[in-house]
């Protein structure tokens, strides 16, 4: 076996995964504020900051293991001017908002103890334009050693109006590496190597991973993989994530296209159930069944209107789509606040501060997705069974996971009228809901936008 063949690494099939926007989850650290921090639960602008950092995720810890979740994915933590900090100053130092690199080692030290894992944002397909490498070839011009590190039209660098050189979306603040240069691989490799090596980080997750050549991708998952086989290296696709997979690219993706689904049926109500099935289908068909059962699955992201914004604030409906999220294969993800009913639209009101007052706080969200979380876990068929559709009619959806003699039926009613459900055979007969905890039979009512998880009896 090669490192390169695709396995993954097992722990990611019993993970869930809890996404931090470092800035807007809590301030444990007011003596490392940048200047003119807002007041926390003033609606955010694109350049606002509120204190945020990684003392303030250490001292939540209970909180995140009372919801039930073992894994973090935090957005980028590096030195960088920006709030979100996509447009990375320096790749080896936290920033000092955050806490820096003694914060980043207490919070990794304590999520270990905790069995705990922690995967960080790694922003390779740029950087920002306040990165040294940059100001030397704006300073320097051709002359400047890294000068063809980026791909620059002209003899001198324009940033404004119109930047003369490959960047981001058109962002001059976010140039692109020239990823053809090898000494751009091995300097952005040696990133990669250092956070494993020396603070036992437990995977990467890839930006842009669309825009990155797949020889360069395939090459940092190996370079991660040499360091810890168990490293998780999670890629941002958006769109279908096929050729990534066959390249041996990434273990997984972020379930994107599947999300497409989830709004359309769940969110939406634009799509019935035998379209969903169709979609989730088309997808499962055209990815590795590996990496069906490692790619992460998501309601929300700091890229995307909050989920229940998009149900118009309908908490059935979220509720449902939480539901799926949680007994379908793949690697379940929180985005930070979704689990209190927190709602947003696009950037930045997404990016809104947790609400930390539980009178703010929907309780019967957070109960029933840590009730969710608690199956999960406790249900190995749910993580680690194989997924069979069984039946779907208008807004109703039937799927089966089963591993071994362990057999677990989902029915989900997205209509707005209770239904009786008669399911087919061989899982027709007896059920106990570990939900309801009470033993039924078929056919099974569920209530209007509503859904029942039956464990099938003997």
């Amino acid at each position: 076996m090669t490192l390169l063949e695709f396995t993954t690494p097992d722990w990611v099939r019993d993970a869930i995964f809890y996404q931090i926007f470092p800035e807007r989850f809590f301030n444990g650290d007011a003596e490392n504020d940048p200047i003119g921090v807002r007041p926390w639960g003033e609606r955010p602008q694109s350049r606002s900051f509120f204190g945020g950092d990684l003392v303030g995720i250490v001292k939540k810890l209970d909180y995140l293991q009372t919801l039930g979740v073992n894994a973090l994915y935090l957005t980028p933590i590096f030195v960088s001017p920006s709030n979100h900090k996509y447009d990375t100053e320096d790749y080896f130092t936290v920033d000092s908002a955050f806490g820096g690199n003694d914060a980043l080692l207490k919070l990794i030290s304590a999520l270990h103890a905790r069995d705990m894992h922690i995967v960080l944002d790694g922003v390779f397909n740029h950087c920002g334009k306040t990165h040294p490498f940059f100001q030397d070839v704006v300073e320097q011009g051709p002359s400047s050693p890294y000068w063809d590190w980026f791909t620059i039209s002209g003899e001198q660098v324009v940033c404004e109006p119109q930047p003369n050189y490959v960047c981001w979306a058109g962002v001059s603040s976010m140039p692109e590496w020239n990823h053809r240069n090898p000494d751009v691989c091995e300097y952005l490799f040696s990133v990669v190597r250092h956070w494993i090596r020396a603070y036992k980080i437990d995977g990467w997750r890839l930006d842009t991973t669309e825009y990155l050549p797949p020889n360069f991708v395939r090459s940092i998952r190996r370079v991660a993989k040499e360091e810890n086989p168990d490293a998780y290296v999670l890629g941002e696709v958006m769109g279908l994530a096929t050729s990534w997979f066959k390249h041996d690219a990434v273990d997984g993706v972020m379930h994107y296209k599947l999300w497409e689904g989830l709004v359309s049926f769940f969110a939406k109500g634009e799509w019935d159930a035998q379209q969903f099935i169709n979609h989730v289908n088309g997808i499962w068909k055209s990815y590795p069944e590996e990496a069906n059962h490692t790619s992460y699955t998501l309601l929300g992201s700091h890229d995307k209107s909050r989920f229940l914004t998009l149900c118009r604030g309908d908490h059935r409906k979220f509720l449902l789509a939480a539901a799926f999220l949680f007994t379908f294969p793949g690697v379940p993800a929180i985005y930070y606040g979704d689990e209190i009913g927190m709602t947003g639209e696009e950037d930045p009101d997404c990016r809104r501060t947790f609400l930390w007052k539980e009178e703010e706080q929907d309780r019967n969200i957070f109960s029933i997705v840590k009730n969710l979380i608690k199956l999960r876990k406790e249900r190995i068929a749910l993580r680690r069974g194989k997924f069979v559709f069984v039946q779907a009619k208008d807004t109703i959806l039937t799927y089966l996971r089963q591993l071994g003699k362990e057999k677990i039926v989902i029915v989900i009613n997205a209509g707005n009228e209770s239904v009786s459900v008669k399911l087919p055979a061989p899982i027709s007969g007896d059920f106990y809901d570990l939900c309801l905890q009470e033993k039924i039979s078929s056919p099974v009512e569920v209530a209007a936008v509503d859904f029942r998880i039956l464990r099938c009896r003997e």
